[in-house]
């Protein structure tokens, strides 16, 4: 007979969480054969990583909804596209007017925004690195455990 066993373990003193499987195998009634194996770990320096990812993923959706705003000429008095003008217009003001911005009729193409766009994206990355490089630490991420009760091994 077999079956699955899972729970999730935390180090107190690295904050690491991880997932244990384990696979318990008992065919002769004798003890149970155990198999464990970390599936999944999460440490601060990744979660610090999700999180820059995160808000700079957040910023560059604006910037990028900005854009298609822009380009399809939507109504600068509609709600959204107020909201979006006056939440992108703080972060794009290191950048206002340092590229030219194209009209045709209603459609406007801002190249600074392309620009902002690949800074923004560039500063994650840098951080990303940043965080990498100071915050992590050599540690196990996988670990594969067997014991089969008092039974020594037939290796």
């Amino acid at each position: 007979m077999q079956h699955e066993e899972e729970r999730q373990v935390r180090n107190e003193s690295s904050g690491v969480v991880r997932k244990e499987s384990s696979t318990v195998v008992d065919d002769t009634g004798e003890a149970p054969v155990r198999e464990a194996s970390v599936v999944k770990s999460s440490t601060p320096a990744r979660r610090a990583m999700e999180g820059i990812y995160l808000l700079f993923g957040i910023i560059d959706a604006l910037l990028l909804i900005r854009l298609v705003l822009k380009l399809l000429g939507a109504n600068v008095h509609a709600g959204f596209a107020s909201f979006t003008y006056g939440v992108t217009d703080f972060l794009l003001a290191p950048f206002h007017g340092l590229l030219p911005t194209y009209v045709s009729g209603q459609s406007v193409f801002e190249l600074s925004l392309i620009f902002a766009i690949l800074i923004y994206s560039l500063i994650a990355v840098g951080l990303v690195r940043l965080v990498a490089i100071t915050l992590s630490r050599s540690v196990m991420v996988s670990q594969h455990s067997r014991s089969e009760g008092l039974k020594p091994r037939s290796d």
